[in-house]
């Protein structure tokens, strides 16, 4: 009648455990803990601001080829005094004057070729600013998942305690009337503590979890959504890892900064061969000045303006070798370029392949882990039926609620890391979207 009433407390305590979330009062979802996160978790922030003064380069490079107009003037008081021959002149005046100066670049090999580059430095940007999008999805899903794993943990081991405390007792009782040994009461209460010490550890780092989670959304971490129970989890599409490499080498983002950075130092080389090209300007000024007459015989002010018209040319002769130096310069900075991009297309790739095996393994273990878990609960009930008819110690029940408690924990630790790979292996393939973030969120209880 004991181990009846101890089967039933052991699964009324996972049912317990499955469904406590469930039922959470205003249980905040994965979408939602995103929407937080895109508002204040503050790299991405950084990044959102990185991008915007980024885009700028565009407009700066191309505002070289632009006219340029400047005005310029002065206003100057003038008091001076003459002593000549006993006779003495003084004079009070203003002078004024201005200059309106214009400049229109028609030939410059380098401010052309640096607008392109600009124009790369942006794309590049867009490239930084999407990874830390598809960064900011899976550093989510981390900080969600971990949480639920050890809250998980939190009451798996509060359960764990409850059945191993019940089965102390009954040790207890057993030796105190003779049916049982000192050795079972020592087990038993061995296995208890350790559930005690368990405890600890996992409501210490529910608490770091929770913590985790909250430098994230800048508040406090609220009550989580659960995963559903028996949930199915998807094997990836297409079932090719190759494709997935493929896709991964036009659309990842760490693949393209690399490949931008490439094209900006090949252009850098072009722009540092132009510092032996001459430069060519349309030049243009109007210039007034007006100033009082110094001649005995003209009284007011003589008033001057000149207007030029223009062209400037600039041929560069010799500069020292700098040019050639910057030359080689920029053609092993493009050989660099040129090997880290090769090393990030294998990086990807090789990291794609990584995540596309762990969501297979991972699915198949979440599907092992679960038949597993069934036979663990056979297994305990039969135990416990063997122990009433005498074929089975209280040390083989011990052992086997130690094992259906462990395969609880590897199954959900399982499932949330197979979601987790699911999402890497998108954001590895470019492929990372909110609306992949929202389907995940349709696995979570409601």
């Amino acid at each position: 009648m004991k181990n009846h009433i101890l089967r039933r407390a052991v699964g009324g305590l996972f049912t317990a455990t499955l469904l406590t979330s469930a039922f959470s009062v205003s249980a905040a979802d994965l979408v939602a803990i995103y929407r937080d996160a895109i508002a204040q978790d503050p790299v991405f922030s950084s990044a959102r601001f990185a991008y915007d003064a980024a885009k700028e380069a565009s407009p700066i490079a191309r505002a070289a080829t632009l006219p340029s107009i400047g005005l310029g003037g002065s206003a100057t008081r003038v008091n001076s005094e003459t002593d000549f021959a006993g006779s003495s002149t003084s004079r009070d005046y203003t002078n004024k004057a201005y200059t309106l100066s214009l400049t229109q670049p028609l030939f410059r090999m380098q401010t052309w070729i640096a607008v392109d580059q600009a124009a790369l430095q942006v794309k590049q940007a867009e490239a930084l600013f999407a990874d830390a999008k598809q960064s900011l999805i899976t550093r989510t899903a981390q900080a969600y998942f971990d949480v639920l794993l050890a809250q998980d943990n939190v009451e798996l081991s509060a359960a764990q305690k409850k059945a191993f405390a019940e089965q102390l007792a009954a040790a207890k009782r057993n030796f105190e009337v003779g049916t049982s040994t000192i050795v079972d009461t020592y087990e038993a209460q061995a296995k208890y503590d350790l559930a005690v010490s368990k405890e600890i550890f996992d409501q210490a780092d529910f608490e770091i979890k929770k913590h985790a989670l909250q430098q994230l959304i800048g508040k406090k971490a609220p009550s989580l959504s659960a995963l559903k129970d028996n949930v199915a989890l998807p094997l990836p599409t297409p079932a090719d890892p190759e494709k997935w490499v493929a896709a991964a080498e036009e659309a990842s983002p760490s693949i393209a900064q690399a490949r931008a950075l490439y094209e900006i130092a090949t252009k850098d080389v072009d722009r540092n061969k132009a510092g032996h090209y001459p430069t060519l300007d349309l030049v243009g000024s109007y210039g007034y000045n007006s100033a009082p007459s110094t001649s005995s015989t003209l009284s007011g002010s003589l008033v001057s303006k000149t207007t030029q018209l223009g062209l400037s040319l600039n041929i560069p002769l010799y500069a020292g070798g700098g040019t050639q130096s910057r030359i080689r310069q920029a053609l092993s900075a493009k050989d660099q370029s040129e090997q880290n991009l090769e090393n990030s297309k294998r990086s990807v790739a090789q990291n794609v392949r990584s995540s596309f095996l762990n969501v297979t393994s991972g699915v198949a273990q979440v599907k092992a882990l679960e038949a597993s878990l069934i036979s663990s609960k056979a297994s305990l009930d039969s135990t416990l039926l063997g122990k009433d008819v005498g074929v089975r110690t209280n040390v083989d029940v011990l052992n086997s609620q130690q094992q259906l408690f462990q395969t609880r924990r590897d199954l959900q630790q399982a499932r949330y890391s197979t979601i987790l790979a699911q999402l890497r292996l998108k954001s590895a393939a470019g492929r990372l979207t909110e609306d992949d973030l929202a389907e995940v969120n349709r696995l979570l209880q409601r």
